[in-house]
């Protein structure tokens, strides 16, 4: 029952320390409010400035080919091998196959 009792005021001195530290306000807010924000318009929405339609907002990976995207996937299918690990080789099939519920078109639905 002691070892109980301790336990519980273990994790809630836990979870008190973990409260603080966040909500602690961090060092680059300090003596910021929420009226330091730039307000944002309508046009801050347009395409021109938001990032583009990819991954990556710049031109990081612009230039990769589908050549070097398929020496990767096999760098990646040696080293998985290398260390053991199995290609998943196995048939997906769908758990259940609901084209025999169609109704009969011999019953009407509304008599």
């Amino acid at each position: 029952m002691k070892d109980n009792q301790r336990l519980k005021l273990k994790l809630e001195a836990q979870a008190n320390l973990r409260y603080k530290r966040a909500m602690e306000v961090p060092e680059y807010n300090q003596g910021r409010t929420v009226a330091d924000v730039p307000l944002r318009s309508w046009s801050d929405g347009e395409r021109s400035k938001l990032r583009p339609n990819s991954i990556w907002a710049d031109d990081r990976y612009a230039d990769i080919t589908q050549k070097d995207v398929d020496e990767a996937k096999e760098r990646v299918k040696r080293r998985n091998l290398a260390r053991g690990h199995q290609a998943d080789t196995s048939v997906h099939i769908a758990p259940y196959d609901r084209t025999f519920e169609a109704p009969s078109t011999k019953i009407p639905l509304y008599p």
